[in-house]
């Protein structure tokens, strides 16, 4: 499967990055757009830990007598499974939040990267649109990578193996398996790489929440809600590091421009596949837009 790497903004990734051109690739982004990425994560954040501290003091309900009755059981069970509920309900809540914040902001550095601008309002609705499968997908590598976390080894392995899962669905519209086997090829080769870039953004984004996090403790019975949107600034690093890197990799595998096959020359797609009427790039037949040049493709009938 062939994916051109050309692009022709000033913050093209035509070739394959190097660790350190990585991570201050990501935060050129994150400043060039500082204010956008920072409210979208704001906004969610905040509503998520007003969520998640409403949850929190509806556990604050009567212990069960050591000799209950009846009509008490029922009365403390009752108690329980709706603040259990309610929890679920947060929960699943603040994990959609993430999952658009994390699609927006994909899309948007992708959208700097191929040269179209970081439009929020653009990248907002095509984030709501990609939302049930971002969220689903991220479900199913949180998932996976648990369950190899079991045994620690297994789980880091998947966890690189399938870091790329939500950039290749967000960036390429390779759908949710797809997109899986298309980060594992994005990560060939580059396993130790892929684990130092990401432990280090994970260090400097811990390092940055601690900070908040202590600031946040100095606003007493507020201190989750102001933490979370204190957070909000470390936050957007993780999803435009994904996408610099995916970039970066599919630069490394993508064939030399000679080796395209544009339409209307006699080449046929490979099943499944078909070619860019603008720039001839070979995409997955369910693209809705060109990796290469974004043009938008036409509905296949």
């Amino acid at each position: 499967m062939a994916y051109s790497g050309i692009v022709t903004s000033e913050e093209s990734i035509a070739r394959e990055l190097s660790l350190g051109e990585v991570i201050t690739k990501s935060f050129g982004l994150y400043r060039r757009d500082f204010a956008k990425y920072f409210l979208l994560f704001l906004v969610i954040d905040t509503v998520a830990g007003v969520a998640i501290a409403l949850a929190v003091n509806g556990f604050n309900f009567a212990s069960l007598p050591s000799n209950p009755t009846p009509e008490q059981l029922s009365s403390w069970w009752s108690s329980v499974s709706g603040a259990l509920a309610l929890f679920v309900l947060v929960t699943i809540l603040a994990l959609v939040l993430s999952a658009l914040a994390v699609a927006v902001t994909i899309r948007m550095a992708s959208d700097v990267i191929e040269g179209r601008g970081a439009s929020f309002g653009s990248a907002l609705k095509f984030g709501a649109f990609k939302l049930i499968f971002v969220f689903v997908l991220t479900l199913l590598v949180s998932m996976i990578v648990g369950l190899g976390s079991i045994l620690i080894v297994p789980g880091i392995i998947l966890a690189i193996m399938f870091s790329l899962a939500v950039p290749a669905l967000v960036i390429e519209n390779a759908g949710i398996v797809g997109s899986l086997g298309r980060s594992r090829e994005l990560v060939g080769h580059r396993w130790l790489k892929t684990f130092t870039t990401f432990l280090i953004l994970l260090v400097i984004v811990i390092a940055i929440e601690i900070v908040v996090s202590v600031i946040g403790l100095a606003f007493g019975g507020a201190s989750l809600v102001v933490g979370s949107a204190l957070g909000a600034v470390a936050a957007p690093l993780i999803p435009i590091s994904l996408t610099v890197y995916f970039y970066s990799n599919r630069a490394r595998i993508a064939p030399p421009p000679g080796e395209q096959a544009p339409t209307g020359y006699g080449v046929s797609p490979q099943p499944g596949m078909k070619f860019c009427p603008n720039c001839g790039t070979q995409l997955l037949v369910s693209a809705v837009f060109c990796a290469n040049c974004g043009a938008r493709q036409p509905t296949q009938v």
